[in-house]
């Protein structure tokens, strides 16, 4: 099988208006070329979404105070700008807001780095929802404009398609709101330039990117009279970023129900929400092999039942396992979550009942996915993170995927848009009964040398020491747990895993059984 070249489309904004003429941006679009991996549907409904049917006729996170105020972009960075400021937003609705974002902290992260790798572009210059959500997620961003320290993580974040308009409500009342892209012609806006509909699709086109903060069911067509006009009333209420003076309502846009492009994945990177921020704690760490997020989605295998592995040295920034985020978008899927330890060679273990269960659940979106709380402490050592995709449970057919972090090409001009560097040994994909290295995959299937590397991260909270003799449940200390643990192995209710029973050896005679258990309650009782 040889790969497929992957490319990236691009749409240039220059607006011009009959009032005023300016940049208002770039939007780049995704490589629908090979798949269209960001197309979302409703069969499966978020958790904690409203019902279609509850939804207000008008909603407006700006009069609820969740919105910054109105920028003036410049350049062609309408993408950083709407990526900000629905950041933002959601800061402001989780009481995480102490100061405005800076845009350009995100847009020299999200440019050519001196080594060549990462997005190829300059400052200033077009760009991609894929930036701003590689940037968020990776904990690099998003940085206060006085300041460069990183208080806040990016856990999780939902994907959107035109027509989702339900779980786009939901979206934004619970989120605040969701950054998204349209087609932006001259001809489209009405005369005030308050609000904007583009009916048909049309050629040469440029794209702009606008954060969606509300909705009006009742809003009238008659206010759209430009040269298209909607059939039907309602409308969304979208933050630009083209000045609060730009027209009579603030800066803020109205976008018809019936634009043709808005939110459609058909043209554009994925519109997104927050759906989980929090602040970032003192030794808090992000495990990940790569920082730039998702590029793409590794779909190249056929399988209902794939495992995905990332692996990380869990001994050199701490090993109290909090959270795994990754990105999918096999929306109804199941997943579980594993820790699994490698072999002398760095490559997961193959035996399944070596591995330690986590968490399953429902693959309730496209997007980025975050499994919190976990409070598993992991050996101090090498050991993978592992997710399987189960697809063969979901409603429809979807593909089985997780995501990949990987070259992109312009289709137009060829020219590199993005390079990760992709190393042997970081990530891992069950294929054909076997564990395989992502890199090896690359190579041998698909004709590749560059490749990818797996969006799979994990967030530790601290350090617990697991050289403890008599620890068998792994938490750092000894107590009657751990006797019961060594307890139920010898009943084989559960199995310990190798490197637990290391621990569990108390009395060191090379052997668990129950004169260990006696040990230890001995030592606990304080008996000689």
């Amino acid at each position: 099988m040889k790969k497929t070249i992957i490319l990236l489309t691009s749409i240039l904004i220059i607006s011009l208006i009959t009032v005023s003429s300016f940049q208002a941006g770039a939007v780049e679009t995704s490589h629908n070329n090979r798949q269209k991996q960001f197309k979302n549907t409703s069969v499966v409904k978020f958790k904690n979404s409203s019902d279609t049917d509850d939804f207000p006729e008008s909603y407006s996170s700006k009069d609820l105070g969740y919105c910054t105020s109105v920028k003036n972009q410049y350049g062609d960075m309408c993408w950083n700008f709407a990526s900000v400021s629905t950041l933002e937003t959601a800061l402001l609705k989780n009481n995480l807001f102490t100061s405005d974002l800076s845009p350009d902290a995100m847009d020299k992260w999200g440019s050519t780095r001196d080594n060549g790798e990462g997005w190829i572009r300059n400052l200033r210059q077009s760009g991609t929802t894929l930036i701003s959500l590689g940037y968020f997620t990776s904990r690099n961003g998003a940085v206060e404009t006085d300041g460069d320290t990183v208080k806040n993580s990016v856990n999780a974040v939902s994907y959107y398609d035109k027509g989702d308009n339900s779980l786009i409500k939901a979206a934004v009342m619970r989120t605040g709101a969701v950054a998204a892209n349209y087609i932006s012609d001259g001809n489209a806006y009405s005369k005030n330039h308050t609000s904007y509909c583009l009916t048909d699709p049309i050629l040469n086109s440029s794209g702009h990117s606008v954060s969606v903060v509300g909705w009006d069911d009742n809003y009238s067509k008659e206010n759209f009279d430009g040269n298209y006009t909607p059939k039907n009333d309602g409308a969304w209420l979208c933050k630009n970023s083209w000045g609060p003076n730009y027209n009579q309502i603030g800066g803020y846009l109205w976008i018809s129900y019936e634009d043709y492009y808005l939110f459609s994945s058909e043209v554009f990177d994925p519109s997104f929400a927050i759906e989980n921020i929090e602040k970032i704690n003192e030794g808090e760490h992000i495990y990940q092999n790569e920082e730039y997020g998702a590029t793409y989605n590794f779909s190249y295998i056929d399988e209902d039942d794939i495992t995905y592995f990332n692996v990380f040295d869990f001994s050199e920034n701490g090993n109290v396992l909090d959270k795994i985020i990754f990105e999918t978008t096999s929306l109804g899927a199941k997943y579980s979550l594993y820790y699994v330890p490698v072999d002398s060679k760095g490559v997961p273990v193959k035996d399944k009942t070596k591995w330690t269960f986590i968490k399953k659940d429902t693959v309730n979106y496209n997007g980025y996915i975050c499994a919190d709380n976990i409070n598993t402490v992991l050996p101090e050592t090498k050991g993978a993170i592992a997710v399987e995709i189960n697809t063969d449970v979901a409603k429809y057919k979807v593909t089985n995927n997780v995501g990949v972090s990987e070259w992109l090409r312009e289709i137009d001009t060829q020219t590199m848009r993005f390079m990760d560097t992709c190393k042997s040994g970081n990530s891992f994909v069950t294929y054909n009964n076997e564990i395989v290295d992502v890199r090896d995959f690359y190579i041998d299937k698909l004709d590749d040398e560059i490749g990818g590397t797996l969006v799979i991260k994990a967030v530790t909270k601290g350090n617990v020491d697991t050289n403890v003799i008599g620890d068998a449940d792994y938490n750092g200390e000894v107590n009657i747990a751990d006797a019961t643990a060594i307890q139920k192995h010898l009943a084989k209710i559960i199995k310990l895993e190798d490197y637990k029973l290391k621990n569990a050896d108390f009395n060191n005679d090379g052997k668990v059984n129950i004169n260990d258990v006696t040990a230890i309650q001995k030592y606990l009782a304080k008996i000689a």
